[in-house]
């Protein structure tokens, strides 16, 4: 069933690869050896509690949502299944939100260890990483949307992102600073900051 969805569901979704990674970790657990018609609850109880040892209850309702799918699929489409094994399971307390905010003192400390200087033109990837950070702080867009931000996305004072993490479009304001921020940066055809999600 993990199989088959990620050949055949995954691929239809935009975040298809983190997708992939999670039904292959799923994969390489006890739950993937056990018969679809002998999965219960309990398996997929012991699989949650197991899970929380190592991550939050975030992460293991990220990953239960998406068994839920799968089992759905497996059970409506496929006919592997009369019921989700997922639907009597309890789930895990959602981890707090993160409320800190970063300190004047950890940017000066970035920047020192940048070598960049704010106010100076971006001339390496390092200080392109910098002033995303601090793009980042300014407009609170992720850092997937600021990779992909190119000059014509900006008009006036408003970012157009055209597609987004939920799949639709939407548009940022942007402060002085942001766009004071956006100045430094080299006028290329690409991408306005030159660097993959993964490097940010």
């Amino acid at each position: 069933a993990l199989d088959r969805y990620a050949r055949e569901v995954s691929p239809t979704k935009r975040g298809q690869r983190w997708e992939m990674l999670r039904l292959a970790m799923i994969g390489r657990t006890p739950l993937a050896g056990i018969k679809l018609s002998e999965l219960l609850p309990e398996h997929i109880a012991y699989w949650r509690d197991e899970r929380l040892k190592n991550v939050t209850g975030s992460t293991v309702n990220r990953e239960l949502n998406l068994l839920s799918h799968v089992f759905s699929v497996a059970a409506r489409e496929w006919r592997w299944l009369t019921k989700s094994p997922t639907s009597d399971v309890r789930r895990p307390k959602e981890s707090p939100p993160r409320d800190r905010l970063i300190t004047q003192k950890e940017i000066e400390r970035l920047l020192l260890a940048s070598g960049w200087d704010d106010g100076n033109p971006v001339r390496n990837k390092t200080h392109a990483v910098v002033v995303a950070f601090l793009f980042a702080i300014e407009t609170a867009m992720r850092a997937g949307e600021i990779c992909g931000l190119a000059r014509t996305d900006i008009i006036g004072r408003v970012a157009y992102l055209q597609m987004t993490k939920n799949g639709s479009a939407r548009q940022v304001p942007l402060s002085s600073r942001a766009i004071e921020l956006l100045g430094y940066l080299p006028v290329t055809e690409n991408t306005l900051f030159g660097v993959t999600p993964s490097q940010l």
